[in-house]
């Protein structure tokens, strides 16, 4: 069951960060990189084999530990931001920096997923990237 949470929670994440993306024929994100489900619904059809299986595994939950991390301070300094625009009289400074700090940590997020669908891709071979792409 925790292994099934990890995989929505991926999962979620990384089709937010596609889906952030605009939407055109030309998107290179959603053309080019391989969302973790289509992966998994797709293992026996693209010949995953178990040491590949490892490492996307292995990527997948080095990944979790950093997203959860970095959602921790997302929402601390969304608090901050928040705060600081609740004042009767907000101080732009303050509160610019503030979102700085914010956009900061968003930044992060978008690298490491980013990160995550490069390393998962670099574990498929062509054959398997090009199955995928026609599964989509």
């Amino acid at each position: 069951m925790k292994k099934l949470s990890f995989i929505i929670l991926i999962s979620f994440t990384c089709n937010a960060m596609l889906f952030a993306q605009q939407q055109t024929s030309e998107d290179p994100f959603k053309k080019s990189l391989f969302p973790p489900e289509l992966i998994m619904q797709n293992q026996q059809t693209i010949s995953l084999t178990e040491s590949q299986r490892n490492s996307i595994t292995k990527e997948m939950q080095d990944a979790q530990s950093e997203f959860m991390t970095l959602q921790w301070n997302l929402e601390k300094e969304a608090e901050k931001f928040k705060a600081l625009i609740e004042k009767i009289k907000p101080d732009e400074k303050d509160v610019t920096d503030q979102l700085e700090k914010m956009l900061g940590v968003e930044n992060k997020i978008k690298k490491r997923q980013i990160s995550l669908l490069i390393r998962i891709k670099g574990a498929l071979t062509p054959e398997q990237q090009e199955k995928l792409k026609n599964l989509k």
